[in-house]
């Protein structure tokens, strides 16, 4: 990649984006084009279990059983993450081992580790004291559909989903392009935070409070994982730390009834 960024080069980033990365507009249009995608997926896999399947009632589409959750959720993901995986490296005119798709170094997984162990320790600490500041206890909505699930395979898919597929798709879109496309533009910390904020917010599939109780939290989750790219400038370190953090959540809940 030639160094000649329009911004000078951050130690948590020692390649520079040429001056032809992450076109502004077609950056943007991508970005469109993938909620289109997700949206229209969504809605096609409703309109199929409605009229179809008939699986679900046209009643009351938004109270939609756990098991038709996980689907929709799979369903509504997997083409985007496909689309990104063409038109990101197109963008960012590398490729995808230039934004991270590598072999994880030794180095690259103890920042993973660590970065699971803080992540889990700042979410956690801070959706607490935000909590009990507001005398409000609200949960994701993943973390609520958990509950609604009963059977041990519903369960297992919900564990896989949560902690193989959502930590590959979110940390694709999150990190390898929308906290990529920033660094073309923005200094370091503002990238981290801007990310930061779209995660947490995305997350939030309520209004009012619960942007505090849920939203926030993750915000900083979303920052630490942003920090990790940063720093390792690898895809899989990532992984393993959105994973680990899902995962300690997955298993606190079905285990230890913590949510």
């Amino acid at each position: 990649m030639r160094n000649n960024s329009t911004w000078a080069p951050s130690p948590l980033l020692p390649t520079n984006w040429s001056r032809e990365a992450w076109h502004p507009l077609l950056t943007f249009i991508t970005f469109v084009g993938a909620v289109a995608i997700f949206v229209v997926a969504q809605t096609a896999y409703v309109l199929y279990a409605v009229d179809v399947a008939h699986t679900i009632d046209p009643n009351h589409v938004l109270d939609m059983p756990g098991g038709q959750l996980l689907i929709v959720q799979f369903v509504s993901w997997t083409p985007v993450a496909l689309y990104l995986l063409l038109i990101v490296p197109a963008l960012a005119k590398t490729s995808l081992a230039g934004l991270g798709f590598r072999a994880p170094t030794a180095r690259d997984l103890q920042i993973a580790l660590a970065g699971t162990l803080v992540m889990a320790i700042v979410v956690t600490g801070t959706g607490s004291i935000v909590s009990t500041l507001l005398h409000r206890h609200d949960v994701e909505q993943s973390v609520a559909l958990l509950d609604t699930l009963k059977t041990p395979m519903q369960r297992g898919i919900f564990f896989f989903l949560a902690c193989v597929c959502a930590p590959f798709y979110e940390e694709l879109a999150f990190r390898a392009f929308i906290y990529n496309a920033l660094t073309r533009y923005l200094p370091i910390p503002a990238a981290l935070l801007a990310s930061g904020l779209v995660f947490g917010l995305l997350h939030v599939s309520e209004g009012g409070f619960t942007f505090l109780t849920v939203g926030l939290p993750l915000v900083f989750g979303g920052i630490i994982l942003g920090y990790v790219y940063a720093t390792t400038k690898c895809f899989w370190a990532n992984f393993i730390t959105h994973a680990g953090f899902n995962a300690i959540g997955v298993i606190g809940i079905l285990f230890f009834h913590v949510n």
